[in-house]
């Protein structure tokens, strides 16, 4: 959603809404049609989503989220955010890094077409997953989780 026109949208109107209720996120989300309400007419119907030419901005972010439910902790992680929990002291890792040279990384970032020099995807970005980063999920052919970067999680329960 995030390389089309909609998902922009989508994103601005969320943070007009956020920004009248706090006053904090102004400014924050760019959007190439504005944001100024659900009334507005538009042409989403014939967008072609995750596979438009635009292709916004190119910045990312890594995300962490770890769910307790009943006796079950859920961690869900794309990039190089880490969850850890502690027991009498000593810390152990609930979330595995997501970096390039990791085998099962490698093997998808080459079959994308990208590339790893000096540890980072395309000599560029230093991890293999992130939402956003846009430049790095260019390929019209691949599904989200198969591009050179992705944003596609690890679950672990």
């Amino acid at each position: 959603m995030m390389r089309g026109q909609r998902g922009w949208r989508e994103l601005a109107i969320l943070g007009d809404k956020i920004d009248k209720f706090t006053g904090m996120i102004e400014g924050l989300i760019w959007s190439p049609k504005g944001g100024e309400g659900i009334d507005q007419d538009d042409d989403w119907a014939i967008e072609e989503g995750p596979h438009s030419d635009f292709s916004g901005p190119t910045s990312g972010s890594t995300a962490c989220v770890a769910i307790l439910r009943n006796n079950q902790l859920v961690v869900a992680n794309a990039g190089d955010s880490r969850c850890v929990i502690s027991r009498k002291g000593q810390a152990y890792n609930l979330s595995r890094d997501h970096k390039p040279d990791l085998e099962a990384e490698k093997e998808r970032i080459l079959k994308a077409g990208g590339f790893i020099h000096a540890g980072r995807v395309n000599g560029s970005l230093n991890l293999s997953r992130a939402i956003g980063d846009m430049e790095f999920k260019q390929n019209k052919l691949l599904p989200a989780e198969k591009q050179t970067v992705s944003a596609n999680p690890d679950i672990n329960t």
